[in-house]
C-alpha cells in the first residue's frame, strides 16, 4: 500500500479520544465554510464510525488499519435505514464512506496518524436521480401558487423562480447578499459554492422580474435592522436560512396540488433537465450548476434520452426528407 507523505508537526489532538478527533474534523469543516448539511452527516455518520472501532476494541485512532476500514465498509452494505427499513443506497453509504476519508486525510494533516488506510478504498457510486421528476406543467403551478400581492408571497415567487431559473443551491440561495445580484447586468455571483468555489449564473426572463419586484416592493417592509444584507429576508428581518427555504417550497407545492415531493434540489434537477430538454450544451449546463466533472452533468442527460427518438427524427436530414414525401402521399 502507497503511504504518503507523515505530517511534519506533532499533533495537539489525542489519538485516543473520538470525539475529540471527530469534533476537531467538524470544527474545519466549518472552518472551510462547508454546508451546515454536510457539518451535520458529518456528526452523525463518523458517530457510527466510531461505534465500529469500539466494537472491534481499538486503543486509539492509529490503531485503525485498511482491514478495518474495509470490514467497515463490507459492513455499511448490510445496514438497514431505521426510517425506512431497506437496506443503505450506494448513495448512503458513499456519505458515510467519503466522510470517513476526508477525517483521516484531515488527521494525517494534522500528525494524529502517519499513514492514511482509506487511500485504497473505493466508493460505491451511483448514477440515480432524485424520484420526483419536476415536468413543465409542475413549474408553472409551482411558480403561480405565491400570492402575488403579499410581501411574503413576492419573497417566495422570487426563491421559487430563481432556484427553478438558475439552478442554484438551495446553499447558495441562502447565502446571497444584495451586492450579490446584478440585475442590470443579469447575473448572481455565488460566493462559497461546493468546492468552496466562487461562479457567475445569469439571471434573466422571469426570475429576473420576480427578483426585482421583491426588491422593489417587499424587501424594504421586512426589513427590521437597516445594516442587514441578506437577500432574502425572513418574516422577522433576518436572513432566511436554508430550512426555512426548503419548508417554502414544500409548502408552495403542497398548496398547488402537485402530485410530486418537491424540494429545492427537485428545481435544480428540474431546471438542468428542462435545459438539455430544450437543446442546451450539456458543458453550459455544468458551468450554470457548478459541477467540477461533465460526468456528474451527463447524469442528467439519462433523463432525457426518451427525447432523442423525436430530437433524431426532427432533425435528421434523411428523416426529414421522408416525412416531407410520405406527407405527399404515393404517386
Amino acid at each position: 500500500m502507497r503511504t504518503p507523505a507523515v505530517a511534519r508537526r506533532a499533533s495537539d489532538l489525542d489519538p485516543r479520544s473520538f470525539e475529540s478527533l471527530q469534533a476537531a474534523f467538524v470544527e474545519d469543516l466549518k472552518a472551510r465554510w462547508y454546508s451546515a448539511s454536510l457539518l451535520k452527516h458529518a456528526r452523525i455518520m463518523l458517530g457510527r464510525f466510531f461505534i465500529h472501532l469500539r466494537k472491534k476494541r481499538l486503543p486509539d485512532i492509529p490503531s485503525v488499519t485498511e482491514e478495518v476500514v474495509f470490514a467497515y465498509a463490507r459492513e455499511l452494505g448490510s445496514v438497514k435505514s431505521a426510517h425506512t427499513g431497506k437496506l443503505y443506497s450506494n448513495s448512503t453509504q458513499h456519505k458515510h464512506l467519503y466522510l470517513v476519508q476526508r477525517c483521516f486525510r484531515f488527521l494525517l494533516r494534522r500528525g494524529v496518524v502517519l499513514q492514511d488506510p482509506t487511500l485504497n478504498l473505493v466508493l460505491p457510486t451511483w448514477t440515480r436521480l432524485p424520484r420526483a421528476v419536476l415536468n413543465q406543467r409542475h413549474a408553472q403551478r409551482l411558480m403561480a401558487n405565491p400570492d402575488p400581492f403579499t410581501p411574503r408571497g413576492r419573497r417566495d415567487r422570487a426563491i421559487l423562480e430563481l432556484l427553478y431559473g438558475t439552478a442554484i443551491r438551495v446553499g447558495e440561495c441562502e447565502r446571497l447578499d444584495l451586492k450579490d445580484v446584478d440585475l442590470k447586468r443579469g447575473l448572481v455571483m455565488i460566493r462559497s459554492g461546493k468546492g468552496r468555489k466562487d461562479r457567475i449564473v445569469p439571471i434573466v426572463g422571469r426570475a429576473a422580474v420576480a427578483v426585482d419586484l421583491y426588491l422593489r416592493e417587499s424587501r424594504a417592509r421586512m426589513l427590521k435592522d437597516p445594516r442587514e444584507q441578506a437577500l432574502f429576508l425572513s418574516n422577522r428581518g433576518e436572513r432566511l436560512k436554508v430550512q426555512r427555504i426548503q419548508e417554502l417550497v414544500r409548502a408552495n407545492a403542497k398548496a398547488a396540488g402537485l402530485d410530486i415531493r418537491v424540494t429545492p434540489h427537485t428545481l435544480r434537477h428540474g431546471c438542468a433537465t428542462h435545459l438539455l430538454q430544450g437543446g442546451a450544451d450539456v458543458r453550459h449546463v455544468q458551468k450554470l450548476l457548478g459541477h467540477a466533472s461533465v460526468q456528474t452533468t451527463a447524469i442528467y442527460t439519462k433523463v432525457v434520452k426518451g427525447d432523442l427518438a423525436r430530437v433524431v427524427e426532427r432533425s435528421h436530414p434523411r428523416e426529414k426528407l421522408w416525412k416531407k414525401r410520405a406527407r405527399r402521399g404515393p404517386r
